[in-house]
């Protein structure tokens, strides 16, 4: 019973993320990318072009809403068959989503015909909307999902490559229908997209390994333990040039307790070959929970 409360649980959490990530890509894309004429890829970029090149067929041009939708039909009936219907029914949940989003959210220039405002503020709502959708497991489809079909048969490229191939082009084609200054701010924008959601999807978990050789092992094993109540392991290890074993102290601790490490090895061991690396999640007793 508790473990069947837990997946509802886990399912409502999955939705609710959905709901609020596809609502801040859409707002991102309706107050600044379509606005200020920022082609970041993806279908959404090509939304964007097609809207301009209907304004004067079309009152308004074709919404974004129904290309987001047309365009990723093709791709999802593809991935049904390559991929399973599984998968396409998580995908199609987020582009949907982000498709109502987008019918309701009206376009509006919030960043009043500032190229750098439009960048920074839409790059940090898509990249914090985009994690959210990435938690949940799932992806809004579009050239991710194309990325995907076309890694099926290029396996020599990986799907980043042929993503990144993907949306540049796509930048491109906003170039030569917008401008140079908006396909510049554009790039910048797909950068701090990416900052902000490896960020938020790594970042908030780093913690910091730490690898010692010391002659005082002992004594800076027994601050780790005790003083900064901390795990830690002795790891037997031959240097080769030596040919002298000695332990090898292997250690992870949060961001805030490095300085405290360094200092208790200055003392005790000024000498010492300390190593420190980042950790990007740390599963388990004191760090995260499975």
């Amino acid at each position: 019973m508790v473990r069947i409360h837990k997946k509802r649980t886990e399912l409502v959490r999955d939705y609710i993320l959905l709901i609020l990530g596809t609502g801040l890509m859409a707002l991102a894309i309706q107050s600044a990318y379509d606005p200020m004429g920022l082609v970041t890829g993806g279908v959404t970029g090509i939304g964007i072009l097609i809207r301009r090149m209907t304004i004067g067929l079309i009152p308004g041009g074709i919404p974004l809403w129904f290309t987001n939708l047309f365009l990723n039909v093709p791709a999802f009936i593809a991935a049904w068959f390559v991929m399973g219907k599984s998968f396409v029914r998580q995908t199609a949940l987020a582009a949907c989503l982000l498709s109502a989003w987008l019918a309701v959210i009206p376009i509006m220039d919030l960043a009043s015909g500032d190229y750098l405002l439009a960048a920074v503020y839409g790059g940090f709502l898509t990249g914090v909307g985009i994690s959210m959708v990435f938690r949940t497991g799932n992806a809004t489809g579009g050239t991710d999902l194309v990325a995907s079909l076309l890694h099926r048969k290029l396996r020599r490229y990986s799907v980043a490559q042929l993503l990144a191939v993907l949306d540049g082009l796509i930048i491109l084609a906003g170039w030569y229908m917008v401008g140079a200054r908006p396909a510049l701010y554009a790039i910048l924008t797909v950068a701090i997209v990416t900052k902000v959601s490896d960020m938020i999807l790594d970042g908030l978990h780093y913690s910091k390994m730490i690898f010692v050789l010391s002659d005082k092992s002992s004594q800076i094993a027994e601050h780790i333990l005790y003083e900064m109540d901390r795990g830690c392991t002795a790891i037997p290890a031959q240097g080769l040039y030596s040919d002298e074993m000695r332990k090898m102290l292997f250690c992870v601790v949060g961001k805030k307790e490095v300085l405290d490490f360094k200092d208790c090895v200055k003392e005790l061991d000024p000498r010492a070959f300390v190593i420190v690396t980042d950790a990007n999640e740390v599963l388990g007793e004191g760090f995260l929970e499975y």
